[in-house]
């Protein structure tokens, strides 16, 4: 039975570097499912305020993937 509060979360990647990292930060955690260029990932928790805090932490971690295969910002 899925759990009650759940969300998709769909991203498109156009670079195989950052395709790369973008799987691996939440593979270990969460199945990451790849269909060419477009990566995603389910999350379902019993509560919805719980799966806010998944979310909010597998944002977190596609927002660190990705500023460390970007590098650091140029002003």
């Amino acid at each position: 039975m899925p759990a009650p509060c759940a969300a998709t979360l769909t991203v498109q990647v156009d670079v195989p570097a950052l395709h790369r990292a973008l799987v691996a930060c939440l593979s270990t955690e969460h199945d990451v499912n790849v269909d060419g260029s477009v990566l995603s990932w389910a999350f379902g928790e019993a509560r919805i305020s719980d799966l806010r805090a998944v979310m909010n932490t597998a944002f977190r971690s596609l927002i660190a993937a990705d500023e460390v295969v970007s590098g650091p910002r140029r002003s």
